[in-house]
């Protein structure tokens, strides 16, 4: 394996933790304020990062090093633009 495998895949699981993001928030969007969704997105966003960075060491202990950089990278852009939208609204 290369560093630029594990770059793209780094690459890659941000690139998905957008979508899941974006996925997250139009579904909670359509039915309530940003004030109403942030919390329980931040909570899944949060689940997500726990999950995924288990899921990372498991990959990484294994070799899979790209896989282990992309499980890494996915709950990046979930956990920061969340606590984006939330710091916007309450302060």
């Amino acid at each position: 394996m290369t560093r630029g495998d594990s770059i793209v895949g780094a690459i890659g699981g941000v690139a998905v933790g957008y979508v899941l993001w974006l996925i997250a928030i139009s579904v909670a969007g359509d039915n309530a304020t940003a004030g109403n969704w942030g919390p329980p997105v931040l909570l899944g966003s949060a689940v997500l990062a726990v999950c995924a960075g288990a899921w990372g060491y498991r990959l990484r202990r294994r070799g899979r090093y790209p896989w282990a950089a992309m499980a890494f990278g996915l709950p990046i852009l979930p956990v920061l633009l969340t606590l984006a939208v939330l710091a916007n609204i309450y302060f």
